[in-house]
């Protein structure tokens, strides 16, 4: 019998990063009719609290909303889960534990997916939010791989990274070309400091910074993301085997 894989995305972390990944999914998988696709339950669910103000002291944490979310993705049938969300990692042993069926690590495949396309690549810029570069999340997994994160200054990362991303004309409400611009002089600036690529390590970021529209290397964990999941599901999908496909370029690569 044919074991046809199922991705299940723990989504609103934020709603449209999410939309961009079941995007992501559908473009980088070769497909000549509806039946091609691969099946993805996602759900989007925008209740679970700030990652960001829980990790900084000031809210109610997301871990058991966005296990139950976890689990709802599991009882639907879901073979493996994704979580389009940075800092959301925080927390992924919890969920993982919570849980029977895989929850890929997104910050793990960033990382990896660097060793293999930027083996020389040393000092690594990174744009996120404070609670991701304070807890570390990007700077061990580099660490580990003998590779040392470049962050923004104090003034930069406030004025233009937390702005573009949370301000009143951010990315989170709905802003692309003011933030984008932010979000372009603080990477200037990084790699200004000997940044050899960019990490956009909010799925924010990846809305509206990439390789395409910057002058410098942009790392996409949301695309990454993707394309492992394709990858995944190729793999335990017997039968019909869905192929990444050949002519869609990296936006990271």
């Amino acid at each position: 019998m044919t074991n046809i894989a199922t991705i299940g995305i723990l989504g609103g972390m934020g709603p449209e990063a999410t939309n961009q990944l079941c995007a992501l999914i559908s473009a980088n998988t070769t497909v000549a009719k509806d039946q091609d696709h691969i099946p993805v339950i996602t759900y989007n669910n925008s209740l679970i609290p700030s990652r960001e103000r829980y990790a900084q002291g000031n809210g109610e944490s997301p871990v058991p909303e966005m296990i139950r979310t976890a689990r709802v993705l599991e009882a639907a049938g879901a073979t493996f889960l994704l979580m389009p969300c940075n800092l959301a990692h925080l927390f992924w042993r919890e969920v993982q534990e919570a849980i029977s069926i895989p929850l890929v690590n997104m910050i793990e495949e960033t990382v990896k997916y660097i060793d293999e396309h930027h083996p020389q690549s040393r000092r690594i810029g990174i744009l996120a939010s404070t609670p991701t570069i304070e807890n570390g999340i990007y700077q061990q997994a580099l660490r580990a791989h003998g590779r040392q994160l470049v962050a923004p200054d104090a003034y930069d990362q406030t004025e233009f990274v937390m702005r573009a991303i949370y301000g009143a004309k951010g990315i989170k409400g709905g802003y692309k070309d003011a933030p984008r611009a932010m979000l372009t002089g603080a990477a200037k600036r990084l790699v200004a400091e000997g940044a050899e690529l960019i990490i956009a390590g909010c799925t924010e970021v990846s809305l509206v910074l990439s390789s395409d529209n910057s002058p410098f290397t942009v790392v996409d964990p949301l695309e990454i993301l993707a394309r492992v999941a394709v990858a995944r599901a190729k793999l335990i999908t017997e039968g019909e085997p869905r192929e990444v496909s050949p002519v869609r370029e990296w936006r990271g690569a």
